[in-house]
């Protein structure tokens, strides 16, 4: 059975059981139902530390100062829900309804341990702040507890509903927003830690470059040396392999020692060194003229491609439209030895214009039109290398410093890239304090303690039943009936209304990115 088999069939069971077991949580005291399907374990006894948290605590303050961030959280949300939506018209990625579900081991971004851990503390606090400002307010809170959709989901705190309910909606807003903000506020701290802090303990232990992955159909995948590091390719070594693709001068097509280390030890390899052809783009120059994608640019036009700069370097030196030849070497790999064959090709350019003006209509511009394109992405020998300091600072973080808005977006989509937990062939490459078996998973702890509460901070925020921010808008919007320029909001039937149309259209955002990719 698949994954997603495994997790449906679970469910199934799950609801089941507590379809059988509903009269006996009717009948308790200690549990109740939510949609029928999750539990709730409720603890009515021992609720004094509530008082106490509240009597040491500047939550008062906090909670004031809770509102602006959950603004700022409500409107980034929204602004990302109208961005991914729009993307989904454009971008027909169909992402697995499992990946969805923010549940550690149904979605398999989510690791288990690292998961569930920063799930649970993460919701014990955001429930455990809604309660201290509720405190803090002199409003009682009757209990609090666990939620369990088969796992622990999540906790929460009860307020007595009626005290609640009377109480003034600028204080239940506090109350509300507390929860959301300390979200943000453990997110934040957790980010500062790993950049800051555990960022510089971890030291690169040989320079080098990192082996993403051997790219498209090349021989080199016969070597298995990805996520390793390379050392050395022929007289260059240390960090100046981080720029063989744009200043290598290796004779294209001969072979090279190569040395690689794993972390442990070693390695070393005969290799063709040169820019190799990863792959074609349809209905251009080089697909046209049947040059295989894995053969490596040995000349164009008599002139030797040693380097990516070079072979750009003559295509601009060329008309768009001219008459080219080109010379590529293919490799087969056999009893530990490359064996290349030799090819001719003849082409005509097209300008670079016209593959951005297809590809990229934003990044087009007119001096392409003088520049000759022929249809190819390359690397070199078909190694995807990424400097390991580069590597390092979108594992820890740091990228958000620099790059803006795409370096936190970079951050964030750690786990869609396979880098968190990160894996033992990268952890391998540093020197780091109290050991790798506890260093690297205290960072993945720290990580997950980030993204998740991200993650709860942002959805949390948005105007939707099921989360605190429908309580939020509501509150928000009877506060705003007291001015005298929006009497609109007085009645209660209206902001009802309003609250049901925004959530709608929350909702609706929702099901377009599920729904567009899928049937455009």
């Amino acid at each position: 059975m698949s994954y997603i088999e495994i997790a449906i069939l679970v469910i199934i069971l799950w609801i089941i059981g507590m379809v059988l077991a509903r009269p006996y949580i009717k009948s308790s005291k200690h549990f109740q139902t939510l949609g029928g399907v999750i539990l709730l374990v409720k603890v009515t006894k021992n609720r004094r530390i509530l008082d106490k948290l509240a009597s040491l605590s500047q939550s008062k303050l906090f909670s004031r100062f809770s509102i602006v961030l959950v603004y700022f959280l409500l409107i980034s949300g929204l602004a990302l829900l109208v961005y991914g939506t729009a993307l989904s018209f454009t971008v027909h990625a169909v992402v697995p309804l499992n990946e969805y579900l923010a549940l550690p081991g149904i979605n398999p971004d989510i690791p288990i341990t690292y998961g569930l851990v920063a799930f649970a503390f993460s919701m014990v606090i955001h429930e455990m702040f809604h309660g201290i400002v509720a405190r803090k307010h002199g409003i009682k809170v009757n209990s609090v507890g666990v939620m369990f959709f088969i796992v622990p989901i999540g906790a929460f705190v009860e307020p007595d509903e009626k005290e609640i309910t009377e109480a003034d909606p600028v204080v239940r807003r506090r109350i509300v927003a507390a929860g959301i903000a300390v979200n943000l506020v453990i997110a934040i701290f957790a980010f500062l830690i790993a950049s800051l802090v555990l960022s510089h303990a971890a030291v690169q232990t040989i320079p080098g470059s990192y082996i993403d992955e051997i790219v498209g159909n090349s021989s080199m995948k016969n070597l298995n040396i990805s996520g390793q590091e390379l050392i050395s390719f022929g007289n260059v070594s240390g960090n100046s392999v981080n720029n063989l693709t744009t200043s290598a001068y290796l004779q294209p097509g001969k072979e090279y020692n190569m040395t690689v280390y794993n972390g442990h030890g070693y390695h070393n390899y005969m290799a063709p060194a040169g820019v190799e052809i990863d792959s074609l783009i349809k209905n251009f120059p080089a697909q046209k003229a049947g040059i295989s994608s894995g053969s490596f640019i040995i000349s164009i036009d008599n002139s030797t491609a040693y380097n990516e700069v070079v072979i750009n370097n003559v295509l601009n030196a060329i008309k768009p439209g001219a008459n080219v030849t080109i010379v590529t070497e293919s490799f087969n790999f056999s009893g530990g030895n490359f064996i290349g064959t030799m090819h001719t090709s003849h082409l005509k350019t097209v300008s670079a214009y016209s593959f951005y003006e297809e590809y990229y209509p934003t990044l087009a511009n007119s001096t392409q039109k003088n520049e000759s394109f022929i249809g190819v992405t390359t690397t070199y020998a078909g190694m995807g290398l990424v400097p390991i300091y580069y590597l390092k600072s979108i594992v820890f973080g740091s990228t958000a410093y620099t790059g803006g808005f795409t370096g936190i977006i970079q951050t964030i989509a750690l786990p869609l890239e396979g880098l968190s937990p990160i894996p033992s062939s990268f952890t391998a490459l540093f020197t780091v304090p109290l050991g790798g078996t506890i260093f690297w998973p205290m960072v993945n702890l720290v990580y997950w303690f980030y993204w998740v509460n991200i993650l709860l901070a942002i959805t949390n925020a948005l105007p939707l039943a099921i989360f605190d921010g429908a309580q939020f808008f509501r509150d928000t919007l009877i506060i705003a009936g007291r001015h005298k320029g929006l009497s609109y909001f007085k009645k209660e039937e209206n902001i009802a209304k309003v609250l049901s149309l925004v959530s709608f259209l929350v909702f609706f955002m929702l099901m377009l990115e599920i729904i567009v990719p899928r049937i455009v």
